[in-house]
């Protein structure tokens, strides 16, 4: 059955204000909708948080309409606004929405769209790219300000961009001519046709542009939004009331926005992509949720369903659950009640977990591109106001207001741990607002049946090298598999590369002799491997094979076959990493010193191997689920382990700061079938570009 039924259950809310559309050429790319009341420019002091509702999601629900489905989707550039604070801006957007129509559909649904870039060649890019000077001494952080400085450099190539676009499903199992691959754009009146066959478990998923060298811009310009997968496991957990329904279900898509300011310091509502010389991610001081400044939402007090999306270029959040209270007319932060009120996290990036889990002490931490499923229970908040707040410095490397570690003030002091809901301008966090939860009076509210013992997904299995490794959970042994290095490091400096290792036969002096720049890790033996009396340690030497995106492509994996992947961090902050095709689970992480890695060098100094610090230790429950995106710390290596099954092609794994993405932080891979891969000839050395 074929069906071409597009469904709109809901119209976006007021509050975006979808005002009119500049891509037409019969209007010659002018605005032919006006402006209605246009909103005083205020100061940048003078926005207030919590004044406008969370919008209406626009829904495109698919369910209904077949087990194919062919979908249309226009890119247009359209007037909207983030808050009734705010004038009207101009934004990239699919259908015209910020963002963009949330799809729903069915496991197994097959569903063709047509991704239809109608942004009229006359547009440009619809705000200001600014470089500013990095702080001097005690002088103000750039980019915790709005507007543009005057020492500032406008970025006049990025202001001369056109729409060139091409959609990626991230987290989707997509063959990979529709998997977006990120150098087959689509100009102005070009298509790009993708077909998602959903063969997956329920989970949120979102869609981004991809395009090569300029995500960056086209995601802050508006082109994101949800695309949803529904199952039996799930739609059972929800009519058995161990879930809530879809009324009691919550979309949030989280980023950080800077706005652009006129000659009089006022805020115009238009967006601005500001940065630093030294610090090339972009952090915005603003949180938007759903497009929205800093909105409010109303709850009833019993469960709510969160489905949680960081779609941030750059910051990562670190989000705690605080008691409102306004004061004249001024908010304050009163009680962290994020280890009190029943949190539960019940899905990752892939979908369910096995059983429900606690947030961990540290509160929800989301870098970019991760997802969570959370269900809050408000059943003993009736009449009160409650909001997430951000805790985490920028750029993050495992620092938040109530858990600084070892960060120093400007005066070289320990930094003291402060309530959530502290700012931290020397930390990139000057406003910590997210979303605010006015609790409705409920009389029928029934308190959440979740504890950790409630099975969720009877199909779920934790990947183990040994069984019996997680008690009482589903394990699936990991069989014959390949194992790879990956080193994240800043070299030369100033870039932010992965270095794709392959061992060599080495030793300190004939690494000198040959003059190349080796890598020595240690790692642990495994117990299987050990002998009596013998070490359990070892140290392996390393050579870089690849580096760039057009670099050979030096990954080729059998098709359905297993891999870990060992990704170790060598630079100073933390980094998502992203992996298209397959939903992996993280094993261990690994802490390791580098004192011996040179940075300007890219190898290790004699006898100063990068060395262990400690034994291998579990992730965070809330991360042992299925996951496309996950943080890779400093001085850590994370294994992660995958099946490359579904479809063979090439894909692409990548940091998902899109900043670094966008300089070159991105390798290919393909997926071969293994008869094919024995056929290949040695001499090829890699398949080429």
């Amino acid at each position: 059955m074929e069906s071409h039924k597009n469904i709109v259950h809901n119209a976006p809310n007021s509050s975006i204000s979808i005002e009119g559309e500049l891509s037409s050429d019969m209007n010659d790319g002018k605005l032919f909708a006006q402006e209605i009341g246009r909103t005083p420019r205020p100061l940048p002091n003078d926005l207030t948080p919590y004044q406008d509702d969370l919008p209406v999601s626009c829904i495109y629900d698919l369910r209904e309409s077949g087990d194919v489905v062919y979908q249309n989707v226009t890119l247009k550039s359209n007037r909207i606004r983030f808050s009734k604070q705010l004038g009207f801006t101009t934004a990239w957007a699919y259908d015209g929405i910020v963002p963009g129509p949330k799809f729903v559909v069915n496991r197994g649904q097959v569903v063709h769209v047509d991704w239809h870039n109608h942004i009229n060649k006359d547009i440009l890019l619809p705000y200001r790219v600014a470089v500013c000077p990095n702080p001097q001494g005690n002088d103000p952080i750039p980019q915790n300000s709005p507007g543009v400085d005057k020492a500032a450099t406008i970025n006049t190539k990025a202001a001369a961009l056109h729409a060139a676009t091409v959609t990626h499903l991230h987290g989707g199992r997509t063959a990979a001519d529709s998997d977006g691959w990120t150098e087959n754009l689509a100009l102005y009146k070009q298509s790009q046709r993708a077909t998602y066959e959903n063969n997956q478990r329920s989970t949120a998923l979102w869609y981004h542009d991809h395009a090569m060298g300029v995500t960056r811009f086209n995601v802050y310009a508006g082109l994101f939004g949800f695309w949803i997968i529904r199952d039996q496991v799930e739609d059972a957990l929800v009519k058995n009331k161990v879930l809530p329904s879809d009324q009691d279900e919550l979309y949030l898509l989280i980023q950080d926005r800077n706005f652009d300011t006129d000659e009089a310091g006022r805020l115009t509502g238009d967006l601005l992509h500001k940065t630093e010389e030294d610090t090339a991610e972009m952090f915005g001081p603003y949180t938007l949720v759903n497009g929205t400044l800093w909105p409010r939402c109303s709850v009833g007090a019993h469960p709510m369903r969160l489905r949680l999306l960081n779609g941030s270029n750059a910051r990562t959040y670190c989000l705690r659950l605080v008691e409102v209270i306004e004061v004249d007319g001024k908010i304050k932060y009163g009680e962290d009640l994020t280890q009190q009120v029943p949190i539960y996290q019940i899905g990752t990036d892939g979908g369910l977990l096995d059983f429900p889990v606690k947030l961990p002490d540290l509160g929800l931490l989301l870098a970019p591109a991760e997802r969570a499923d959370v269900v809050i229970d408000f059943t003993r908040f009736s009449d009160k106001k409650l909001a997430f707040v951000n805790t985490a410095f920028a750029p993050y490397h495992g620092a938040t207001v109530t858990s600084p570690g070892d960060e120093k003030d400007t005066q070289d002091n320990p930094i003291s741990p402060a309530a959530a809901g502290t700012s931290r301008d020397d930390h990139r966090l000057p406003f910590v607002h997210v979303l605010r939860f006015d609790v409705k009076p409920d009389d029928h509210g029934i308190p959440s049946p979740l504890n950790e013992t409630t099975l969720l997904d009877p199909n779920f299995v934790r990947y183990v090298h040994n069984a019996g490794d997680t008690k009482g959970r589903k394990e699936l042994v990991l069989g014959k598999h390949n194992h790879r290095w990956i080193a994240l490091v800043e070299f030369p400096i100033g870039n932010l590369l992965f270095r794709e290792l392959e061992e060599v036969t080495s030793d300190e002096n004939t690494a000198n002799a040959t003059g190349l720049p080796l890598i020595a890790i240690e790692t642990r033996i495994p117990k299987s491997q050990q002998t009596p009396n013998g070490s359990t340690i070892e140290t392996t030497w390393y050579r870089t094979v690849a580096m760039h995106f057009h670099d050979t492509v030096n990954i080729q994996v059998p098709y359905d076959s297993w891999e870990i992947w060992n990704i170790l961090n060598l630079t100073g902050d933390t980094h998502p990493i992203h992996v298209h095709l397959v939903e992996f689970q993280a094993l261990h992480r690994q802490k390791y010193n580098t004192d011996g890695y040179v940075d300007g060098g890219g190898y290790t100094l004699p006898k100063q191997p990068i060395a262990l610090t400690d034994s291998p230790f579990s992730p965070d429950s809330n991360e042992q689920g299925f996951k496309d995106t996950i943080r890779v710390n400093p001085k850590e290596a994370l294994s992660i382990a995958a099946r490359f099954n579904g479809y063979c092609g090439r894909y692409m794994y990548h940091c998902h700061i899109l900043e670094h993405e966008d300089h070159d932080m991105m390798r290919p891979f393909v997926v071969v079938p293994p008869e094919v891969l024995d056929l290949m000839d040695d001499s090829m050395g890699g398949m080429a570009m």
